[in-house]
C-alpha cells in the first residue's frame, strides 16, 4: 500500500502574483504584453502545465495538496530564476520576450550574476523587499478550481473573455482544435483511453460515441461547451480579486483598459506602455465590419442547429459584457 503523507503547502517569497486566465485565442497574450510595459513589474511567463495539475486533480489522478504545492512550488522558482534571467524567452520577435519588456537591459544585466549561495541569498532579499508583479499566463484555469484548489482565489486574476463567435472562427479556420484532437506535438491537452480509443480530455465519458459519430464542426462546438462555457457561468464573477476584461473593449479603448488594470495592480502605467499599444495597433479599426464578415462566414459553414448553439453563447456573452463594462 502507497504511504499517505499529507503534502505542506509552501508561503511564497511575497504573494504579488497576478495571473491572467481565459481560453485560449481569448487575448491573454496581448494585455500580458501590455503587463509587461507596467511599473514595477517582471516579465510575463506562461505556464499551461497549471491547468493539466488541476484537472488531473478534478479527475483524482493527483493528491490535491501535491497539485497545489507544484503550482507554488514552480511560481517560487521563477521569482529567483527572473533575478538569474533564467529560462526567459529572449526570442526576437515574440511578445513574452525580454526584448519587448520594460526591464530588458536588467535581464540582459543578470546574465552576468554567478550562480551560487552567496548570490541567490542576496536574490531571495530583493525580492522579498522589491515585491515586483509577477505575471503568470494560465489557461482554463480559475473556472475549475475547487476545493483547496480556491487558495489561488486569494491571488489577483484578470479574466480574459472574446466573442464566442470570434473564438469559434479562430478554431474553425486555424485547425486548432483538431491538433488538440490528434494530440499534435505542441499542444498541451492530454488523452484517456476507453474501448481501445483515444479519447480527447473535453470529451465526456458519456459523449464518447457522439464525439465520434459527429463531424469536425460538431467537435469544435464540444471543445467550446467544455472549455468556454464554465467562464460564461455567473460563478466566476463572485471570485474575489478579479478583474474581468473583454478582448472587444480592449481593441476599442485600450488606455481605459490600461488605466483599470494600473489601478486593480496598484502600479502605473510608463512611457513604453503607449508604444507597446502603438506595436499592437490599438486602437483597431473596422470592428463592427470584421465581426458581420465572420458572422456571415459562419452562417454559411454552419447548419441551422450548429448556428443555433453559438448564437446562444453569443447571446449570454453578450449579455455578461452589458453588466460588467469598465
Amino acid at each position: 500500500m502507497a504511504l499517505k503523507i499529507n503534502i505542506i503547502k509552501r508561503k511564497l517569497l511575497h504573494n504579488n502574483v497576478v495571473f491572467i486566465d481565459g481560453i485560449a485565442k481569448s487575448g491573454k497574450i496581448v494585455i500580458a504584453s501590455i503587463l509587461n510595459t507596467l511599473k514595477n513589474c517582471e516579465n510575463f511567463s506562461i505556464r499551461w502545465r497549471y491547468n493539466n495539475y488541476l484537472k488531473f486533480k478534478n479527475f483524482r489522478l493527483l493528491d490535491e495538496n501535491l497539485a497545489i504545492d507544484l503550482v507554488l512550488q514552480d511560481i517560487q522558482i521563477l521569482m529567483i530564476e527572473n533575478c538569474l534571467s533564467r529560462n526567459l524567452n529572449f526570442r526576437k520577435y515574440d511578445l513574452s520576450s525580454v526584448n519587448n519588456s520594460l526591464k530588458k537591459k536588467e535581464y540582459y544585466k543578470n546574465l552576468k550574476i554567478k550562480d551560487n549561495k552567496f548570490e541567490v541569498e542576496k536574490i531571495i532579499k530583493k525580492i522579498k523587499k522589491k515585491k515586483n508583479i509577477i505575471p503568470i499566463m494560465v489557461d482554463d484555469f480559475f473556472p475549475n478550481c475547487t476545493g483547496k484548489f480556491k487558495y489561488f482565489f486569494n491571488f489577483k486574476k484578470i479574466i480574459m473573455m472574446r466573442s464566442p463567435i470570434g473564438i469559434f472562427y479562430e478554431n474553425l479556420t486555424k485547425n486548432r482544435v483538431h491538433k488538440q484532437i490528434i494530440g499534435h506535438p505542441w499542444t498541451i491537452g492530454f488523452h484517456y483511453k476507453k474501448n481501445g480509443k483515444k479519447i480527447p480530455w473535453f470529451v465526456d465519458k458519456k459523449e464518447i460515441k457522439t464525439f465520434f459519430s459527429c463531424k469536425k464542426i460538431d467537435r469544435i462546438i464540444m471543445f467550446l461547451n467544455s472549455e468556454y462555457a464554465p467562464y460564461l457561468n455567473k460563478k466566476i464573477f463572485k471570485i474575489k480579486k478579479t478583474k474581468i476584461l473583454f478582448l472587444e473593449d480592449i481593441w476599442q479603448n485600450p488606455l481605459r483598459v490600461v488605466k483599470t488594470i494600473a489601478k486593480f495592480l496598484e502600479t502605473s502605467m510608463t512611457s513604453f506602455t503607449h508604444s507597446r499599444l502603438k506595436s499592437l495597433e490599438l486602437p483597431r479599426k473596422n470592428l463592427d465590419k470584421d465581426y458581420q464578415s465572420k458572422l456571415v462566414f459562419l452562417k454559411k459553414k454552419l447548419n441551422n442547429e450548429q448556428f443555433k448553439k453559438i448564437i446562444n453563447m453569443e447571446e449570454k456573452y453578450d449579455l455578461i459584457r452589458k453588466f460588467n463594462q469598465i
